[in-house]
């Protein structure tokens, strides 16, 4: 987590996000269908062309940004579930459970469905 191998002493939340920040936004980043439309116009030559691939680019940024949001979220909520063994496991390495990215996606699934 940080450069000297020390555990900043944040709340429990922050050093899940911290943890898991890097695999998440790549995640958040990845190219669905607007991706690929921007590499698809972004490639063509002339001005129509690149309007439309900033287009594209600018709706995936929003896209990601909001698919960050909602992880961020569920990962404050599946943090509140950690039980002490874990908490102090995290406190001591900086290092989540193995079954915490899979309770984030979960909870991110089941935020979806409710809208």
């Amino acid at each position: 987590m940080t450069t000297n191998g020390t555990v900043p002493n944040l709340p429990d939340e922050r050093l899940c996000w911290l943890a898991v920040r890097e695999q998440l936004s790549r995640k958040a980043r990845r190219r669905g269908v607007l991706g690929w439309l921007t590499a698809l116009f972004g490639s063509r030559d002339g001005w129509e062309g690149n309007y439309w691939a900033e287009e594209a680019a600018d709706l995936r940024r929003g896209t990601a940004s909001g698919k960050l949001h909602a992880y961020a979220l569920a990962v404050d909520t599946a943090a509140e579930a950690l039980t002490a063994a874990e908490r102090a496991h995290l406190r001591a390495t900086g290092e989540v459970p193995a079954h915490f990215l899979a309770e984030v996606e979960r909870r991110v699934a089941e935020r979806r469905k409710r809208r």
